[in-house]
C-alpha cells in the first residue's frame, strides 16, 4: 500500500481544506540538500491576499549558510541589491527586518524592481535549530502583514511544539 506514501501534509497553523491546497513535495524534490516537510498555498480569487507557506528541514552546509542568513538578513539584502554577475542588471529595492517568535528567529523581506514601479513581493522566514538540522518556515504573499502573521503562526505550530 505504498500509493499513500506521498499524500501531502498541510502546513500546521493554516486552515485545512479548500481553498487551501497542499502539495506532495517529498516526491517532487529529491535532492539531498533539503527535506521539504509541507507546503500549502491559497491563491486569489479564493484567498485575498494570496499566500504560500513551506516547512523545510536543512542539514549540513545548507543549514549553516541558511542559519547565518536568518541571523543576519542584511547579508541577503546586500546580495539582492548587487547587480554583479548579471547580464542585464536590475536595480532592486530590498528591505529586511529581523523577526523573532519564541525560540525561532529570522526576518521579513520585501523586494521590488527599483525602476519599474511594480508592487513589491513580500516574504518571511523563521527557523530553529534541532540538533545539527535547521527547520525552516518560509511564507510568501501579497501583503506584508498577512505574511508576517502567517509565518509566526506556522512557526508556533511547526517549529515550537
Amino acid at each position: 500500500m505504498s500509493a499513500c506514501g506521498y499524500v501531502p501534509r498541510p502546513v500546521a497553523g493554516l486552515p485545512p481544506g479548500a481553498p487551501w491546497e497542499a502539495l506532495p513535495l517529498r516526491k517532487w524534490l529529491a535532492e539531498d540538500r533539503a527535506e521539504p516537510e509541507a507546503l500549502s498555498f491559497c491563491a486569489p480569487p479564493e484567498c485575498r491576499p494570496g499566500l504560500a507557506a513551506i516547512v523545510v528541514r536543512l542539514s549540513g552546509k545548507d543549514a549553516e549558510i541558511t542559519d547565518g542568513v536568518l541571523k543576519d538578513p542584511e547579508r541577503l539584502a546586500r546580495a539582492l541589491r548587487s547587480p554583479a554577475g548579471r547580464t542585464k542588471p536590475v536595480k532592486t529595492m530590498v528591505s529586511v527586518e529581523p523577526m523573532k517568535e519564541a525560540a525561532a528567529y529570522g526576518f521579513a523581506i520585501s523586494l521590488a524592481p527599483a525602476d519599474e514601479g511594480k508592487v513589491p513581493a513580500y516574504g518571511a522566514a523563521l527557523g530553529r535549530r534541532v540538533g545539527e538540522d535547521l527547520r525552516l518556515v518560509l511564507v510568501v504573499g501579497e501583503a506584508p502583514d498577512a505574511v508576517q502573521s502567517t509565518v509566526r503562526e506556522v512557526a508556533v505550530r511547526e517549529l515550537l511544539p
